[in-house]
């Protein structure tokens, strides 16, 4: 996968901001057990993000948030919020 900041250079976006605006906010993720997860902290010279998951919006999913945190490619973590 192409990194953000090589993303930005083609197309003039800077996904690295947007993803800074929206720390602490929650985004859907396929790969948390909830489908939830919300981002902890943005690590722009590796390009990781860290997030933790949490609980369904829905309440027929019963399913508790697994503790801990998570680290997830920046990309991955932008394609939850934006697209």
């Amino acid at each position: 996968m192409i990194s953000l900041k090589d993303q930005d250079s083609i197309n003039g976006s800077n996904k690295a901001e947007q993803l800074k605006a929206v720390v602490g906010l929650c985004f859907s993720d396929n790969y948390s057990s909830t489908g939830r997860s919300r981002l902890v902290e943005y690590k722009g010279r590796t390009e990781i993000c860290v997030t933790e998951e949490v609980a369904s919006e829905y309440k027929s999913n019963t399913t508790k948030p697994r503790p801990g945190l998570r680290r997830q490619p920046a990309w991955l973590v932008w394609n939850g919020f934006f697209y």
